[in-house]
């Protein structure tokens, strides 16, 4: 009996299935596998369109680098005319590094047409990073040179001028800051120059008799940076 129940009931299943396949059923299994296709279509234009919005970006980014190459190039340049005693080992190294930087990023934006975004983004960042610590340590060249003309106002008791030289030197340290935002690793040497150069001012303000010694500290704090900056520079190169 119940054998024949579940019969009956089978045939009654493929009897409905026939008729609501005649009645229409056909129709709206159509109109479902195109209401599928069109979804699956509007999916991949939405996919296409990331797609080239995040590659758009990429190359913005590899622009926005370009310049900031550019213009550290041209600081470096004054830099070099300059020849301020003390830093031209530095200047000369910094260029150095400055045009592998450069060669470095134009191989990544051309690999980057190649690579998956995730790649050609990762990629993007860590030669940005090392190109704003660039820009950052060619900021503080100069801080140094401004600090190292100071030490020499000192000496020729004009110290009306040293005072301008720290100000020009700690506005180029807050600069360099503004570029490192973003990377934390060199914070807490940036807070010991600014505590020197506002040690420095404080000692030629008040024409006390250690200030040749405050305006060196500041050029040591200041070596100490570049100098590690430098070293992560030639790191990173090596990778």
């Amino acid at each position: 009996m119940t054998t024949l129940a579940l019969i009956v009931a089978v045939f009654s299943l493929a009897l409905a299935m026939i008729a609501y396949w005649r009645s229409g059923g056909q129709q709206d299994i159509k109109e479902l596998k195109q209401q599928l296709q069109d979804e699956l279509e509007a999916l991949r234009t939405k996919q296409k369109e990331i797609v080239e919005s995040t590659s758009q970006a990429i190359a913005r980014a590899y622009d926005r680098s370009r310049q900031r190459l550019a213009s550290t190039r041209e600081e470096l340049i004054k830099q070099e005319k300059a020849a301020i005693e003390g830093l031209e080992e530095q200047v000369k190294k910094a260029r150095k590094q400055l045009e592998a930087i450069s060669d470095k990023l134009e191989e990544y934006a051309v690999v980057a047409r190649e690579s998956t975004l995730e790649a050609a983004r990762s990629a993007e960042e860590a030669v940005s990073q090392r190109i704003r610590r660039i820009q950052a340590r060619v900021t503080l060249l100069q801080a140094k040179g401004k600090a190292s003309r100071a030490k020499k106002a000192n000496s020729d008791k004009d110290l009306d001028r040293a005072d301008r030289l720290l100000q020009e030197a700690m506005e180029l340290l807050r600069e360099a800051r503004e570029t490192l935002s973003g990377d934390p690793a060199y914070q807490q040497e940036l807070e010991t120059m600014k505590l020197a150069l506002q040690e420095a001012t404080v000692a030629v303000r008040a024409r006390t008799e250690d200030i040749r010694q405050k305006i060196e500290q500041v050029l040591a704090d200041t070596d100490t940076i570049i100098n590690t900056l430098e070293e992560d520079e030639t790191k990173a190169a090596e990778k």
